[in-house]
């Protein structure tokens, strides 16, 4: 009878342990991420930006100034913030894009070509022949059955983006 309470006691100190350090990664993840809301509040109120679409992913935040025609992207990098804010009226074009890594011959019969996949972005070309990219998906950060709720997510900035690109109408 001993033996079933001390192999009791050892579970659930395991299942303890396992609680606890799964809710200090949530409340580390919580912390990380008010962080990156914050920030990215304080530099859309510094750039005079008022949002009327936002979308939160895992490390980035963007969001859409649909009458000043702009989109403010803020990305948590090791710990620091990066931002750029891209005017669509310098938009030549916008579209999702799917960049596969190393494919060698004979590795699709094998496995299937999402494998592969290591990026999702939402790919800008601008008038100046630069270009800018904001990553719905990556291979390390992302599960990859996360990819195809993502990839919808930028088809769909895609087209509300492409919509933002058309000259406003003149109201007289």
């Amino acid at each position: 009878m001993s033996t079933y309470i001390v192999a009791a006691i050892i579970i659930g100190s395991v299942v303890s342990i396992c609680f606890l350090l799964i809710s200090i990664h949530n409340k580390h993840n919580r912390e990380a991420m008010n962080k990156l809301l914050k920030y990215f509040s304080q530099l859309g109120t510094e750039n005079d930006l008022s949002f009327s679409s936002q979308e939160i992913l895992r490390n980035c935040i963007l969001g859409l100034d649909g009458l000043q025609r702009k989109i403010m992207v803020v990305q948590r990098v090791d710990g620091s913030f990066s931002s750029f804010i891209i005017d669509l009226r310098e938009v030549k074009n916008c579209s999702v894009k799917k960049i596969y890594g190393t494919i060698n011959v004979g590795d699709l019969k094998k496995a299937k070509l999402e494998q592969y996949l290591e990026k999702i972005v939402l790919h800008f070309d601008l008038n100046d022949n630069s270009g800018a990219e904001i990553v719905f998906y990556k291979h390390f950060e992302n599960h990859l059955l996360e990819a195809l709720e993502l990839e919808q997510k930028a088809k769909n900035w895609d087209a509300i983006l492409s919509k933002m690109q058309l000259p406003l109408k003149n109201i007289a």
